[in-house]
C-alpha cells in the first residue's frame, strides 16, 4: 500500500493546487457558481461526464455487477444516449437563456421560461432535496475508499472525505471541480480500457468467466445461478428497462449535467459535446462490468472469499490484481472524480440557498453577499449530507444514487426537457409537475426505507414518479392558459 497511498497522496496535492489556483480566479458569483461562462467545449464535456457518474459509477458499479449481474448493464446503457438528449434538447437553450437573462441557476432558467417564482423556488427546494441524496453517494464512495487504504471504519472515511471536499469546494468553487474533472476524466477513461483487459487476463477470458459463474454454486447464496450472466441478471426485466427509462431521459433534469451547459464558452460547438462526454461514459462501463463479472468469479471459484460489502468490489480487484502505480493511480483518479462532483454538487446546492430561495420570497443578496453565504452553505449542506449518508448508506453507492438521480428526474425533468421546448407549456403545469414528481420521488423511498409499501416487482421508484410528473405537467399544461413569452425566452425557444 505504501506506492499507492504515495500516488494517492502526490495526487491530491495537485488536485489542491488547481483548487488554488481556482480561488484566485473566483472574484465574483458568476465565477464560483458557472465559472465566469468561460470554458471550452472539451472541457465541459468531460467535466459533464465525470460530475454524473465518477463515484456512481467506478466504485458503485462494479458492486452492482457483482451483486446482480449482468443486470447492471442497464446502468450504463443510457450513456450511449442521455448525454446526446442533455446537448440536443437543453444545450443551446440554456446557454443562450444564461446570455439573455443572466441565469446561473436551474431555478433561474425555470423562473425567467415560466415567470413564476414559485416554480422557482419548488425548484431550489427539489434542487437541494435531490443534492443531499445524490452528494451522499458521492461521500460514501469516497468513504469507502479511505477506509478500504487506511484500513478504517467507512463512518470516519466519511467524516473526513467530507471534511477535505468541504476545504477544497469552499475554496475554487465550481471552477475547481470542473478542472480538477477534466484531469481525472481523462485518467479514469484509459484507466477503464487497462483494468477491463487485466480483469480478462485475471478471468482467462470473458467467455470462461461467464461459464464458470453460470456453472459454479454460488457460496454466499447456495445454489446456482445461471440468470447472473443473462440479460437481466438477478433483477427483474421490468426494474432493469425502469433503469434505463429513467437514467436516460431523466439526464435533462439532473442540475449537475443541466448548469454545465451555462458554462460553454463557444455555443456553436456544441453538436461535439455528446460524443465528447459519452465516449468516456462507455469507456467507463467496461471497467464497471469487467471488474464485476471478474470479482464474482474469483467468489465462486474459491481463490478470494466473498466480499462483506460489494463495493468493494473495484477496490479489492485494483489492490490485489493491477501493478501498484496503476492502483495508486486509480484510486486517486476515482477519489478526485468524487471530490469534483461534490464540489460541483455543493455549490448547487449553495446557490439554491443564497439565490434562489431568496429570490423565490423576493428577496435577492447582493454578489458579494452571495460568494460569502454561498461558502457559509457548503458547510452546512456537507453536514446535513454526512448525517443522512450515515443513516442511509446501507443501500449501496449505486443505488444510492439511483434514488438522487430519480428525485431530480422526476421533480425537474419535465419543466426542463419539455418546458424549454413547448411554448404551451404552463406555469401552473410547471409548479404541479415539480410538486407531484418530488412528493411521490420522496414518499415512495420514505415508506419503503419504513418497509410499509414497495413498488411491484422492485420498480425503480424514479422512473414511475417521473412517468406521472410529465402526465401532470402536459395534462395540466393543456387545461391551462399559457402566458405570453418576453422577447428573451421566445428568442432562446426559437433558436
Amino acid at each position: 500500500m505504501t506506492t499507492i497511498i504515495t500516488i494517492i497522496l502526490l495526487y491530491l496535492v495537485a488536485i489542491f493546487a488547481i483548487g488554488f489556483w481556482s480561488m484566485r480566479k473566483t472574484k465574483t458569483s458568476a465565477d464560483f457558481f458557472i465559472a465566469g461562462k468561460s470554458l471550452g467545449l472539451f472541457v465541459s464535456a468531460i467535466a459533464i461526464f465525470a460530475t454524473s457518474l465518477s463515484g456512481f459509477l467506478f466504485i458503485g458499479g462494479p458492486g452492482l455487477t457483482y451483486s446482480v449481474g449482468m443486470g447492471a448493464l442497464w446502468f450504463t446503457f443510457p450513456t450511449t444516449i442521455s448525454f446526446a438528449m442533455a446537448y440536443y434538447i437543453l444545450g443551446k437553450r440554456m446557454r443562450l437563456i444564461t446570455e439573455a437573462t443572466g441565469a446561473m441557476t436551474v431555478a433561474d432558467a425555470v423562473y425567467h421560461r415560466y415567470n413564476s417564482r414559485v416554480a422557482s423556488g419548488l425548484t431550489g427546494v427539489a434542487t437541494l432535496v435531490g443534492i443531499v441524496v445524490f452528494l451522499g453517494t458521492q461521500v460514501l464512495a469516497l468513504g469507502t475508499i479511505i477506509a478500504f487504504i487506511f484500513n478504517t471504519s467507512v463512518a470516519l472515511g466519511v467524516v473526513v472525505g467530507m471534511f477535505i471536499i468541504v476545504v477544497y469546494s469552499t475554496a475554487g468553487g465550481i471552477m475547481a471541480g470542473t478542472y480538477t474533472s477534466v484531469l481525472q476524466g481523462g485518467i479514469m477513461a484509459i484507466a477503464s480500457i487497462v483494468i477491463f483487459i487485466v480483469a480478462l487476463q485475471v478471468g482467462d477470458g470473458l467467455v470462461n468467466i461467464q461459464s464458470t459463474i453460470a456453472e459454479t454454486p454460488f457460496a454466499d447464496m447456495g445454489q446456482l445461478m445461471p440468470e447472473f450472466i443473462g440479460p437481466w441478471g438477478l433483477v427483474a426485466p421490468i426494474l432493469a428497462m425502469s433503469w434505463f427509462f429513467a437514467l436516460s431521459i431523466g439526464i435533462v433534469g439532473q442540475p449537475h449535467v443541466v448548469s454545465r451547459l451555462y458554462m460553454i464558452q463557444d455555443v456553436t460547438k456544441l453538436k461535439w459535446g455528446p460524443a465528447l462526454a459519452a465516449v468516456p461514459a462507455v469507456l467507463g462501463g467496461l471497467l464497471l462490468i469487467g471488474v464485476g463479472l471478474v470479482m464474482r468469479y474469483l467468489v465462486v471459484t474459491g481463490e478470494i472469499p466473498p466480499l462483506a460489502n460489494p463495493d468493494d468490489a473495484v477496490l479489492v480487484f485494483v489492490a490485489e490484481y493491477t501493478p501498484p502505480i496503476l492502483a495508486g493511480l486509480v484510486f486517486a483518479g476515482v477519489a478526485s472524480a468524487i471530490m469534483s462532483t461534490c464540489d460541483s454538487f455543493i455549490n448547487i446546492a449553495s446557490a439554491a440557498v443564497v439565490r434562489d430561495l431568496p429570490f423565490a420570497f423576493k428577496r435577492t443578496l447582493s454578489d458579494r453577499k452571495q460568494l460569502v453565504y454561498g461558502r457559509y452553505a457548503v458547510v452546512a449542506i456537507s453536514v446535513i449530507t454526512v448525517i443522512a449518508v450515515l443513516n442511509l448508506g446501507d443501500q449501496g453507492i449505486a443505488l444510492l444514487g439511483a434514488v438522487g438521480w430519480g428525485t431530480f428526474a422526476a421533480a425537474l425533468a419535465p419543466v426542463l426537457g419539455i418546458g424549454l421546448n413547448w411554448k404551451k407549456a404552463t406555469k401552473q403545469g410547471a409548479i404541479a409537475s415539480i410538486l407531484v414528481g418530488l412528493i411521490l420521488s420522496v414518499s415512495i423511498e420514505v415508506l419503503a426505507r419504513l418497509g410499509i409499501y414497495s413498488l411491484p416487482h422492485g420498480i425503480y421508484t424514479g422512473a414511475i414518479a417521473m412517468v406521472i410528473s410529465i402526465l401532470v405537467f402536459i395534462g395540466v399544461s393543456y387545461v391551462t392558459k399559457a402566458e405570453p413569452l418576453s422577447e428573451e425566452i421566445e428568442r432562446v425557444m426559437d433558436a
